[in-house]
């Protein structure tokens, strides 16, 4: 779809996808409004992905401009699936079924119980409490001994989708066939649950508690007391942080590994519903009396504005992310209508950002560079350098991210203390400093319009916020330099966070390992260039990281990512060396097969060490196209699988994707689908340490504004989980 040229996408005739012609500009306020939608309809609920959005009125479920997507008038709740391709609908007592969000009244599953009766036999329904019309039908079919469905969720992988119900079950279902894969056993109905983007815990408010289980195991991992009724929950993107809210209109944070509140939010006053993080964590958005969004800064702890809503009739608010452009935007809806806000003018994470960039500094940093000796690199790489080498990186990059903020700041001067000589200069915004300043020379500062700053130095605070670490002064009335030097004694709260902290040895083994990767492509690349399969422009890039992570356990791991890459830099040997236009059988492939036996010899060689039996492995692919049109269709013979509805991420954003035999290849995206599925194939067949791993696949495409083989290359990533558990 042409994101910057189109306002929607009519799929099927019947329904519309939001797309980002709106996605492109810096908002001048923090949150404001970017479009409205009006509606006829009275809008009680709704739902979105990043491009397709549906919501109820009086049981009715619509899409933008009131089209309907169904003609039911009986749906109590819906959920859509992550990827857009469907929705989870609730109707009272009926089982729970799944619809086309394409295809107008098309039903596609319905969630019916597999169990005979005789399992059944005995179980009684639980007691719970839903609020409301439906919540008192439901709980009056229940009391009856009908098991209802009470709530609902999926996954954000759009690989499992979860349904509570009146007996106290939390049922685990597939999203190929929608068949139960587990039953979770509780000792209260679950009113509401989510589950945490990692695949870690499911949560599940259960009157004034919620219970956390873990999702591999199936256990209950902790169970939290709260003050009042659970009413909605929620998962920041990351997984790091759990937000609640409560009867009692309070708004709870939880930190997701020790599963302690870190904040409470008690004095926003009014009933709080639909709490939503920001994709970066930084804020949080909640509905107050159905007349306000709040939005608090995480950071800080204070909000960061409230938009004003009256007359009312707001019933949710959402961010999300447009991950190709990363801009990010809040949906929200009005008595009759929808809003969509755009969120850019919200100051970003700084913290993340500049973590992300001294991290991606320091791997390089620590590698040993070309010529360098033992000995040399010994003196320049060890854990005090490390230390310092890390800390002048931070005041790099925060001094980067903080821009000319003084000048922008309006600096005043403030009060003087005579017994330490010390003159306060205030900003607007940045915390103050205090110059020394003989006592003689304080009547020369009369006008902070006359102080030049210069060779400013910054850091972040905890709350995500800059300070001066070091600066220079020229009060242009004298000429007179005055430095204000805080470096080392300002607290570098970004790098003493010790979920980040990876030991310089794992750093330096990782290094060591990289080298070895990549004296195995080379002689790979000699090996194929003897054999005249490829030539010097397929371009092989392989790579080692580490990355900091935590467990389901809530205890520190590091995971290993290695990544192998390639490219055929000249489109006038991509036909001879890479896939042929319109190809994505992958042995015919010189340079994609000569990945693959890179990465085959790599993992049955030196890297098996990683593979133990049960290792949890995610392997990430990006297959690509480039923008030759497909005239007709491709024909596909089915070797890599079926693909109905199959999640994958275009950009960045989770979508889906159909290849069968029948329907052949007729899209780019589905090209670069079938070359990553080639990889995967290959891994599967031909890569045999990965044969008692448990792996995840997932799928990425991109497909190039431009035409030309050079253009079609294939990422692979692996990231093995805790690789380098403690001894």
């Amino acid at each position: 779809m042409d994101e910057m040229r189109m306002w929607f996408r009519p799929v099927k005739g019947i329904a519309f996808c939001i797309v980002a012609a709106f996605f492109g500009s810096q908002a001048m306020a923090q949150v404001q409004v970017k479009r409205s939608f009006p509606s006829a309809k009275r809008i009680s609920a709704f739902d979105n992905t990043t491009f397709c959005t549906a919501f109820l009125s009086d049981g009715s479920l619509l899409t933008i401009r009131d089209i309907p997507i169904v003609d039911l008038r009986d749906v109590d709740k819906i959920a859509f699936n992550p990827t857009g391709s469907s929705l989870a609908l609730m109707r009272g007592k009926k089982p729970v079924s799944i619809y086309s969000f394409r295809d107008r009244n098309k039903k596609l599953f319905e969630l019916k119980e597999q169990r005979k009766s005789k399992e059944l036999k005995g179980r009684k329904n639980l007691n719970f409490f839903v609020p409301g019309p439906v919540g008192a039908e439901l709980m009056k079919d229940a009391s009856k001994g009908d098991i209802v469905p009470v709530a609902m969720c999926y996954g954000a992988d759009a690989r499992n989708f979860l349904v509570s119900n009146s007996l106290g079950e939390i049922i685990v279902y597939d999203t190929k066939a929608y068949l139960p894969q587990a039953y979770i056993q509780g000792k209260a109905v679950a009113t509401a649950i989510t589950m945490s983007p990692n695949n870690y815990f499911i949560a599940a408010g259960t009157g004034k508690n919620i219970d956390i289980w873990n999702f591999q195991t199936k256990e209950l991992r902790t169970s939290l007391p709260m003050p009042a009724e659970v009413t909605e929950l929620v998962f920041s993107a990351d997984a790091s942080q759990m937000a609640v809210v409560t009867a009692d209109k309070r708004l709870t944070i939880f930190d997701t590994k020790t599963w302690d509140k870190v904040d409470i939010f008690d004095k926003i006053g009014g009933t709080l519903t639909s709490p939503s993080f920001h994709p970066d964590g930084k804020y949080i958005s909640v509905v107050k009396d159905g007349n306000a969004i709040v939005i608090m800064n995480l950071k800080n702890s204070v909000p960061e504005q409230t938009l004003d809503e009256n007359p009312g009739g707001v019933t949710g608010s959402r961010f999300f992310v447009n991950k190709q452009t990363s801009d990010v935007f809040m949906l929200s809806n009005r008595a009759k209508g929808l809003v969509f806000w755009d969120a850019n003018g919200l100051n970003p994470f700084f913290g993340k950002l500049m973590s992300k960039e001294v991290d991606a500094k320091m791997n390089e940093w620590v590698k040993m560079m070309q010529g360098e000796s033992m000995e040399d690199y010994a003196i320049r790489v060890n854990d005090e350098t490390r230390l310092k080498q890390q800390q002048l990186f931070a005041q790099e990059v925060a001094t980067e991210l903080a821009g000319d903020r003084i000048s922008i700041d309006n600096p005043f001067v403030g009060e003087y203390d005579a017994s330490k000589n010390m003159l306060n200069i205030g900003f607007n915004a940045l915390p103050a400093i205090a110059l020394e300043v003989p006592s003689n020379e304080v009547g020369d500062f009369k006008d902070g319009k006359n102080l030049k700053f210069d060779n400013a130095v910054y850091v972040l605070n905890d709350k995500d916020e800059f300070e001066l670490a070091y600066v220079e002064v020229r009060n242009e009335t004298t000429n007179k330099v005055y430095i204000y030097d805080n470096i080392g004694r300002t607290k570098l709260t970004a790098l003493e966070a010790d979920e980040n902290f990876v030991p310089l040895e794992i750093m330096q083994q990782a290094s060591r390992e990289e080298i070895q990767l990549k004296e195995i492509k080379e002689a790979v690349i000699e090996e194929k260039k003897q054999d005249k399969l490829i030539t010097e422009n397929t371009q092989i890039d392989v790579r080692t990281e580490v990355i900091p992570g935590v467990d389901a356990n809530g205890n520190k791991i590091l995971n290993y990512k290695v990544g192998y890459q390639y490219e055929v830099i000249n489109k006038e040997f991509s036909a001879k060396e890479d896939f042929p236009s319109g190809g994505y059988d992958i042995e015919r492939s010189n340079a994609a097969m000569s990945l693959m036996k890179i990465i085959k010899n790599a993992f049955e060689g030196d890297f098996s060490k990683y593979l133990s039996e049960g290792k949890q492995v995610k392997v990430i692919v990006t297959g690509s196209a480039d923008a030759s049109p497909i005239r007709g269709r491709i024909a596909y013979n089915g070797q890599y699988g079926e693909f109905i509805d199959e999640p994958y991420y275009k950009d960045g954003n989770l979508d889906n994707i159909t290849v069968t035999k029948a329907s052949g290849i007729t899209a780019n995206e589905q090209l670069a689908l079938m070359r990553a599925a080639g990889v995967k194939n290959y891994i599967e067949k031909n890569v045999t340490t990965l044969d008692n791993t448990k792996n995840e696949y997932e799928y990425h495409v991109e497909v190039a504004k431009e035409r030309g083989g050079e253009f079609r290359k294939i990422n692979v990533e692996f990231v093995i989980m805790d690789a380098f558990p403690a001894k």
